[in-house]
Order: structure tokens, then C-alpha cells, then sequence
């Protein structure tokens, strides 16, 4: 894929792509976490207007990351859907028609908070569920962030995103790829979905920001800098 950033964890070399995803070449997956899809539906059940389309539109999105990147499996690292969604809901058609179009793909999800039980039995059955923490050596696929002993985990959850603030106190808040010691949170996929900010240890953590054409570290002195002016700003 283009306007990736390449980068070792845990002697494995992942692809960090601006649209929120990674890929993983020798293994051929794309991880993608936190998708919401339905969660417009959600909302209109609920008497709150919401343009449609926009489950549509994200479902598109990610299995054409999947034609450009090459990738053989989809694995989605939790809350795939919003809540149960109705039987009549479009984008359950479009994913069956998009498996339709790729059946050398393969898609799986590790269950998250929000993709649940009577709602999993709607999808395509194609759809493979993990109920549990999912194991690909080195590394370990669940959705909330926590240490496994059994490896390197890649989960979702929280939707990071970072503030970077600029000298002219300017600022720019996007999502974030947040690696920690042993975990690291994909930012969320979904279009649809809010974003935490984080507190990212400046001598452990590392964080990528995720931009419209590339994807950029940024470095422990920005993020020191950027606290350094709001304590000034606050006092």
C-alpha cells in the first residue's frame, strides 16, 4: 500500500497506513478496529436524524484497503457493528455482496463490547467471530488494551487521538496508532465514531499520527513541548 509507514514491532514489520489500519506483509492481514458500521441506523431508531450512507460508504472503504493491500484475511479487533441492527439495514446486503466479490478473503472478528451476540448471528455467515482474545504469534488480537504473557497485543477500544500543539498556539488533533510496552491501540475506523485523547508516557509510548496521505511519529521532545505550553497557557 502507498503512503504507509513501516515500522518493527516485536521482531514482525508492520504497515501503518493513514487510513487507520495495518497491515501485516508476511501474514497478508489488515487490521482494522472500531468500525461502527449500523451506528447511523442506531441513531435514527432512536428518533435522531443521521444521513445514510454512511455505513455504506465505510464498508467500501475497507475492503478496497483490502484489494490495494494484498491481504488474504480481514481481522477487525472489535465493535465492528454499532448495536443489533435491523434485518432490513443495507449495509448487511452490500457486506455480503462485498465477500461475494472477494472470495479469496477472508473476514474475521474478534468480538467487542458492542458487536453483540443477537447481533452477530445477522451478519453473513462467512464472518468468522472470535468470542475471545485471538493469538497470531507474535502477537495477540483482542479489542480492549491490556498485557497477554503470550504476546505482543493489537487491540482497539479507546479511538486515540493526540492534540499537537504548534508555537503560534495553534493546534491539530487527529487519530493516533498508540504503542505501548505491550499493547498498541489502532485508532478508530469507522467515520461515525468520537475519538479519547490520550496521555502517552513520553519515555515508553510512542504514537503515529495518522494524516491524510502519510503517517508521521511524533516524537517524545514535540510531546513534551506541546505539555509544556498548555501548563504555560493554564498559569
Amino acid at each position: 500500500m502507498r503512503n504507509c509507514l513501516s515500522i518493527e514491532c516485536n521482531g514482525e514489520t508492520l504497515l501503518l497506513h493513514p487510513d487507520q489500519v495495518i497491515y501485516w506483509p508476511r501474514q497478508q492481514i489488515l487490521f482494522a478496529a472500531d468500525v461502527h458500521v449500523g451506528k447511523e441506523h442506531r441513531f435514527g431508531r432512536s428518533g435522531i436524524a443521521i444521513p445514510g450512507g454512511i455505513s455504506e460508504t465505510t464498508l467500501v472503504h475497507l475492503f478496497g484497503l483490502c484489494d490495494r493491500s494484498g491481504a488474504s484475511r480481514l481481522i477487525i479487533l472489535g465493535d465492528f457493528m454499532h448495536a443489533k441492527p435491523g434485518v432490513a439495514e443495507s449495509w448487511l446486503a452490500l457486506l455480503s455482496q462485498l465477500l461475494d466479490e472477494r472470495p479469496g478473503l477472508h473476514m474475521e472478528i474478534v468480538a467487542g463490547n458492542h458487536d453483540k451476540a443477537e447481533g452477530q448471528s445477522l451478519l453473513d455467515n462467512r464472518v468468522r467471530w472470535h468470542r475471545c482474545a485471538l493469538v497470531e504469534s507474535p502477537f495477540v488480537l483482542q479489542h480492549e488494551p491490556s498485557d497477554d504473557a503470550r504476546g505482543y497485543v493489537l487491540c482497539g477500544h479507546i479511538h486515540p487521538a493526540w492534540r499537537l500543539s504548534t508555537s503560534n498556539h495553534g493546534s491539530i488533533r487527529t487519530p493516533v496508532f498508540w504503542f505501548r510496552t505491550g499493547y498498541a491501540v489502532l485508532p478508530a475506523f469507522g467515520g461515525f465514531t468520537g475519538a479519547a485523547m490520550i496521555k502517552p508516557d513520553a519515555t515508553n509510548d510512542r504514537i503515529f499520527m495518522a494524516g491524510t496521505d502519510c503517517v508521521i511519529e511524533i516524537p517524545a521532545s514535540a510531546r513534551i513541548a506541546t505539555r509544556q505550553r498548555r501548563w504555560r497557557r493554564r498559569d
